[in-house]
């Protein structure tokens, strides 16, 4: 019981403690996150010098896809910090600079939801629940991790979206 109370706790704090700044000339937005470990788990801390910024959807994304934002507000904005085309290209923005990561069709779980893709210098995994289903689109909440493979620094975020066609 006390490990619950402490997890939620440090879920808590790192809630609180996004720091969010927009920048409105080139309409996207740069997070940061702050370490909090807790001894009593298997925590693991976020480095606070990578920095995942919100972008438009790339022209390159068209047709079925899956996208995310960090928040409901966002995703209806259109300030996406992943999108990926179903199989060929995952997008990110780390630092100012837009990423592009292979994918493979068969890196997607719709039924526990869960996609685990990387290239030479990232590793993205995304987890979450499926929230609704309407006809050929499946809204989902989770969690996204990115981690630097060479440094191991890596920061995580709530996210909001959909994948369909």
């Amino acid at each position: 019981m006390i490990r619950i109370i402490t997890l939620a706790f440090a879920v808590l704090v790192l809630q609180s403690c996004k720091k969010e700044t927009v920048n409105a000339k080139e309409n996207t937005t740069e997070y940061s996150a702050v370490a909090v470990q807790d001894k009593s788990s298997d925590s693991v801390p976020v480095n606070t010098s990578l920095h995942l910024e919100a972008f438009s959807m790339p022209a390159e994304v068209q047709g079925c896809s899956c996208y995310f934002a960090d928040n409901k507000e966002n995703f209806e904005n259109e300030n996406y910090v992943y999108a990926d085309d179903y199989g060929n290209s995952a997008y990110l923005k780390i630092d100012g600079k837009m990423i592009k990561i292979p994918v493979d069709e068969g890196d997607f779980n719709p039924s526990a939801f869960s996609k685990n893709i990387q290239n030479k210098e990232y590793k993205v995994t995304l987890s979450g629940n499926k929230i609704s289903d309407l006809d050929e689109t499946m809204m989902f909440r989770g969690q996204m991790t990115v981690e630097i493979l060479k440094s191991g620094d890596r920061i995580s975020t709530p996210i909001y979206g959909e994948c369909g066609c």
